[in-house]
C-alpha cells in the first residue's frame, strides 16, 4: 500500500499582501500627518498605487475617487518626511531587513555590483545646488537626481542592499567608498565586486586594491585612436597590462583582459568587436572568454534598474526627500518580487484547475493596483452632455 504524502500549502490573500507592505513601510517611516483626516495607512496606499502605476500622486489620487485630494495630501506628506540623510538611513535599514538569512551562510562569498543610476530633473535645485548633478544630456536635460546602489547576486536572486543619494561635486571614489563600507556593516562577504566603466578612475582602483578585493571593471573606450584602443592590436583575446593616467592622482597600472568577440550577423553587424577589463584576484587559468560572461551577469542590475523605473512613482516635485522616498519605495517594491519570484500563484480556471502562474513583476505591480482600488478606489461614472447610445 503506497505511503499517503500530505503537501503543506501556504495561501495568502492580495489583500494581506497589500496590508503587510503598508505596515512594513509604516513601520520603516511612521507618517505622522497633522491637521488632516488621512491617515498614514491611506497615504501609504495611494504612494504604493502610483508607484506601480507610475504615476504622480495627484494623477494616483484622482484615479482613486475614494481617495484623499491629491494636492492635500502632498501637503500633508512633505512636512511629515525626516531629513534626507535619515530618510536613506531608514530606506538602507529596510533594504537590509529584506535579505534572507541564508545569505550571510555562503562561505565563498557573494558577487557585489556597484551601479550609478540618473533620473532626469528639469527644474532649479529645491535649497542646495549639490542637490542636482550633472551629465551627458538625456530626456532633454543634463540634470539629474542621482542615486547609487550596491546589489548582492546570488543563484540568479539580486538584492538592493544599499542606497546612496548622490550630490554635486562627490567623487566616484567616495561614493565607490561609502557604498563599500555600508556593505561592510552589513558584514555581507564580498567574493567580488563588478562596476560600470564608469568608475575606472585610478582613485576608485586604488580603493579596491587597499581593501584587497576582486574587482571586475570595463575600461572605457574614448576617441578613435589612442588610449584603451592600443590594446586591440592582436588577433585574438589575451591577458595584458594597461596604465591608467590622472593629472590629479598620477599612474596606476592595471591588469587587463582584452577580449575579441564576432558579432556574426548581431544587431544587424558583422565583424569583430573589442573589450577590455581591469580585472584583480580572478582564478588562474581564466579564460578570457570566461571574464566576457562573468561580466555580462553584472548586467542583470541594468534590468533592476529596468525594474526600479517600472515600479517608480513620477513627480514634479523639486523636493529632494520625496524623489528619494519614491525611489526608495521602488527598490523595496523590486526587492519583494525577488523574495517571491520563485514562488507561484494559483490562479483558478473555467474547469475548476488551478493554473501555476510565474509570480512577475507585473503580476505584483497588478495585485497591489486591484487590492488599492477595492480599499479606496471608490466607483466613477461617465457624465456626458448629451445622451449618448451604449450598446
Amino acid at each position: 500500500m503506497p505511503k499517503t504524502v500530505f503537501k503543506r500549502n501556504r495561501e495568502v490573500a492580495p489583500e494581506q499582501l497589500v496590508k503587510a507592505l503598508t505596515d512594513v513601510m509604516q513601520a520603516t517611516l511612521p507618517l505622522e500627518l497633522q491637521n488632516t483626516r488621512i491617515t498614514a495607512e491611506e497615504a501609504w496606499q495611494v504612494l504604493a498605487y502610483a508607484s506601480v502605476n507610475r504615476l504622480t500622486l495627484e494623477s494616483a489620487c484622482d484615479a482613486l475617487p475614494g481617495g484623499p485630494s491629491g494636492n492635500r495630501l502632498r501637503e500633508v506628506l512633505l512636512p511629515a518626511l525626516p531629513p534626507r540623510a535619515e530618510l536613506q538611513r531608514r530606506l538602507n535599514w529596510r533594504l537590509r531587513q529584506q535579505l534572507h538569512p541564508s545569505l550571510w551562510k555562503k562561505p565563498r562569498g557573494l558577487h557585489l555590483a556597484i551601479d550609478l543610476v540618473l533620473i532626469p530633473y528639469h527644474g532649479q535645485p529645491q535649497t542646495d545646488e549639490a542637490e542636482v548633478v550633472r551629465g551627458e544630456a538625456k530626456a532633454g536635460t543634463t540634470h539629474f537626481h542621482g542615486y547609487a546602489t550596491a546589489t548582492i547576486v546570488h543563484d540568479k536572486r539580486r538584492y538592493t542592499v544599499a542606497l546612496r543619494f548622490v550630490q554635486l561635486g562627490e567623487t566616484m571614489d567616495e561614493i565607490v567608498r561609502w557604498l563599500l563600507d555600508r556593505v561592510k556593516r552589513l558584514k555581507i562577504k564580498v567574493r567580488r565586486v563588478y562596476l560600470d566603466a564608469g568608475f575606472a578612475s585610478v582613485p576608485v582602483l586604488r580603493s579596491l586594491k587597499r581593501r584587497g578585493l576582486a574587482y571586475l571593471l570595463p575600461l572605457p573606450v574614448r576617441g578613435k585612436s589612442g588610449g584603451v584602443r592600443t590594446l586591440f592590436t592582436r588577433s585574438q583575446s589575451y591577458w595584458g597590462y594597461y596604465t591608467l593616467r590622472s593629472p590629479d592622482y598620477g599612474a596606476w597600472t592595471v591588469k587587463t583582459v582584452v577580449v575579441q568577440r564576432y558579432l556574426k550577423g548581431r544587431y544587424g553587424k558583422h565583424g569583430r568587436k573589442w573589450f577590455a577589463y581591469a580585472i584583480a584576484d580572478l582564478p588562474r587559468g581564466t579564460p578570457p572568454h570566461q571574464v566576457f560572461e562573468w561580466y555580462r551577469r553584472r548586467f542583470g542590475i541594468e534590468s533592476t534598474y529596468r525594474q526600479l523605473n517600472h515600479v517608480r512613482a513620477r513627480t514634479t516635485s523639486r523636493s529632494p526627500v520625496l524623489r528619494l522616498l519614491l525611489v526608495g519605495l521602488a527598490l523595496i517594491l523590486v526587492n519583494l518580487h525577488v523574495a517571491l519570484r520563485r514562488l507561484t500563484t494559483l490562479l483558478d480556471t473555467p474547469s475548476g484547475t488551478p493554473t501555476a502562474i510565474p509570480f512577475s513583476l507585473d503580476r505584483l505591480a497588478d495585485l497591489i493596483r486591484q487590492v488599492v482600488q477595492s480599499l479606496i478606489g471608490g466607483h466613477r461614472s461617465l457624465c456626458f452632455k448629451q445622451s449618448v447610445t451604449v450598446s
